[in-house]
């Protein structure tokens, strides 16, 4: 059987970087190949990986912010181009930018005629259950968005939407978190086992993080989207969590890293 594994393309919060690339994912879990959020270059990245772009089954969008998702029509391009893809390839994401979002594919010229492929962009639902394969992915609504959502989000008329993804086959459970407004975000998919949890620190502190997963039925804790102080202490970080009782299941993880689950 195959080795279920998750390869980390970009760990970088939203500040360019010379040392990171913005958030991206590479999953392989039941066979399936998932790609969780398009931060740039993302496609550069999956090449460095060796990930096949015609191979890719989804493409699992958390939110809109552009660190998340700027790389996207670049990674329709390595489909088309590298791997002369013909199958369609599934986009899961907030309902709110699906439109914006075929009109840019439109716009950047990557007609399905020219491509021989569609972008099917579907939407997402808190807590409604879809499946990739055997993989079944289910989102939670997070409060990242809930300020910008305050100061304009109502004045466009745009819902500001963030997801945080469970994903779960064969036995196996695993959740990233994208982008979080509070570590309490993370309680929805921590009431039963995890083989792995990728969870952000950029928007909240390292201790109410900690604090929320201390005692939690979770394998290995992945910290990733570390804003820049955090990540130029990185080498604490291990010592902060033991008085937790993390220390020894948390991994802080770097570009083109990849972890077994």
């Amino acid at each position: 059987m195959a080795t279920d594994t998750i390869t980390f393309l970009g760990t970088s919060d939203a500040v360019p970087s010379w040392e990171r690339s913005h958030a991206s994912l590479a999953v392989h879990m039941a066979g399936q190949s998932l790609v969780l959020d398009c931060g740039e270059p993302c496609a550069k990245n999956l090449a460095l990986a060796c990930v096949d772009f015609g191979k890719i089954d989804a493409i699992l969008l958390s939110h809109l912010h552009p660190d998340h998702v700027a790389g996207l029509p670049q990674v329709i391009i390595g489909m088309w181009l590298e791997a002369k893809r013909t199958r369609d390839i599934p986009v899961f994401m907030p309902a709110e930018g699906i439109e914006t979002f075929r009109k840019l594919i439109l716009a950047t010229y990557l007609f399905p005629e020219l491509i021989k492929f569609n972008v099917d962009f579907r939407p997402l639902s808190d807590g409604r259950t879809f499946t990739v394969g055997p993989v079944q992915v289910t989102p939670h609504l997070t409060t990242h968005l809930d300020s910008i959502r305050r100061i304009a989000g109502n004045k466009h008329g745009v819902a500001c939407e963030p997801f945080l993804y469970e994903l779960a086959a064969n036995g196996k459970r695993i959740a990233y978190s994208g982008d979080m407004g509070e570590a309490a975000d993370l309680l929805a998919v921590l009431d039963r086992p995890l083989d792995l949890l990728v969870t952000e620190c950029a928007h909240f502190s390292l201790p109410s993080l900690l604090e929320t997963l201390r005692g939690k039925p979770i394998r290995r804790v992945a910290l990733t989207h570390l804003h820049r102080e955090l990540w130029a202490k990185k080498e604490e970080l291990p010592a902060m969590a033991k008085e937790y009782d993390l220390a020894d299941r948390l991994v802080i993880v770097h570009d083109g890293m990849k972890l077994e689950f």
